[in-house]
């Protein structure tokens, strides 16, 4: 089967399709290289099934090339909505039942799988109407009042409903070459010659577009036909190609998350060392560190000073500290771990003041400091051992 009048053989042919009943998208290839694919025409028949009663049917194959024609021509480029393709014997005669003014034909071409009900958004329902009626190979049909206004198109013969007028007519065709009648009835000039090329054209098997509907257009614009010029340029991508890539794309960037996984991270896992039993542990002495002279002044001493009120300390002067100063021998202090927990545990009303705990003065003092603090120390220890007798009192 063919439909085509400008494009090559070998070109493929997808579908963009939205059934707006069952809410279903998909993008299916139904030809390739000029071959209908049985997979395409398979999941097309599943797609556009009578959604009421879930039966698949048999679509004709030259519906689908009629709407991809349109499509092109139209300048579509988003989803063909579907609002009604096969229809089972059954449901049809049920919707004639609803009313007749419905427009559901007794012997619909819904039926046979020939017809197809549909519109695309951003293509105005009157560019799909005259585009259509252009290619003169089936009946065309127009709602624009209905629920979803939608346009009617199947391969039967050559018909439009409601009619245009003469005027609209000869616009779209100018030479009057067309099977399509006005409304007030008369052929325009050019029917017998239309009517000619309608059988020339149109076959049981292939159907070809009408001269009067002008060369396919492709993306951009150009004309989809082949000359020397396009012939010695690089192969382009099938629009069936492009539109199939730019899903495979969306879907994609889709499954990508904006959050990183954690769980994605590799984290090496402790390992439990093995426990020890009171008989063979061993105790080990506390090592003792030695501190250089000139890294000395990061550990606070009596001789640090609030500065600015707000509990900052500055560097103590020369003379407050021959820690800072210059010092004829590199002394250095010895302080064990236990002293410097000790002082890091200290009350925060003692480290406020800036001066170390009374019990850490005398495991952690400057050079300066340490005959001062023993003095205090010698001192606490005579007040301690003198009785003050007038702490206490009687009545009696």
């Amino acid at each position: 089967m063919t439909f085509t009048s400008t494009a090559s053989s070998a070109e493929v042919r997808s579908l963009k399709l939205f059934f707006t009943h069952t809410g279903e998208r998909a993008t299916i290839t139904f030809k390739r290289d000029g071959k209908y694919d049985q997979k395409g025409l398979a999941q097309i028949n599943r797609f556009l099934r009578d959604w009421r009663r879930n039966e698949p049917a048999r679509m004709d194959p030259r519906l689908l090339d009629l709407v991809w024609e349109v499509y092109q021509r139209a300048g579509g480029k988003d989803y063909i909505n579907v609002v009604s393709a096969y229809r089972s014997p059954a449901t049809n005669s049920m919707l004639r039942g609803r009313s007749r003014s419905t427009g559901v034909a007794k012997n619909s071409q819904h039926m046979l799988g020939k017809a197809m009900d549909f519109y695309i958004p951003g293509v105005k329902l009157t560019r799909l109407r005259e585009v259509a009626m252009q290619m003169q190979v089936g009946g065309v049909g127009y709602y624009p009042t209905s629920g979803s206004p939608f346009v009617h198109l199947d391969v039967g013969n050559v018909r439009a409903w409601p009619r245009m007028s003469r005027q609209e007519l000869a616009r779209i065709f100018p030479k009057g070459q067309t099977l399509h009648l006005p409304a007030s009835g008369g052929a325009l000039p050019g029917y017998d010659q239309a009517m000619a090329d309608y059988k020339r054209r149109v076959k049981a098997t292939s159907i070809v577009a009408a001269n009067s509907a002008g060369p396919a257009k492709l993306k951009g614009g150009e004309p989809a036909g082949n000359t020397l010029l396009t012939a010695m340029l690089p192969t382009r991508k099938s629009r069936g190609e492009e539109a199939l890539e730019l899903q495979t794309m969306r879907k994609e960037a889709a499954e990508k998350s904006p959050f990183f996984d954690l769980a994605a991270i590799t984290v090496p896992l402790p390992t439990l060392r093995a426990t020890a039993t009171a008989a063979t542990v061993t105790p080990v002495p506390t090592p003792e560190r030695a501190l250089p002279t000139d890294v000395s002044a990061f550990i606070p001493s009596s001789s640090f000073k609030v500065a600015l009120g707000v509990g900052m300390m500055r560097h103590p002067a020369a003379g407050e500290s021959s820690l800072t100063g210059p010092s004829p021998t590199n002394a250095e202090w010895t302080i064990r771990d236990a002293a410097l927990f000790k002082w890091a545990l200290a009350p925060a009303k003692e480290l406020e003041r800036l001066a170390l705990p009374a019990n850490l003065e005398l495991s952690v003092a400057s050079a300066d400091d340490t005959p001062r603090v023993l003095k205090r120390a010698s001192q606490a220890g005579k007040e301690n051992k003198s009785f003050n007798k007038e702490r206490f009192w009687s009545d009696g």
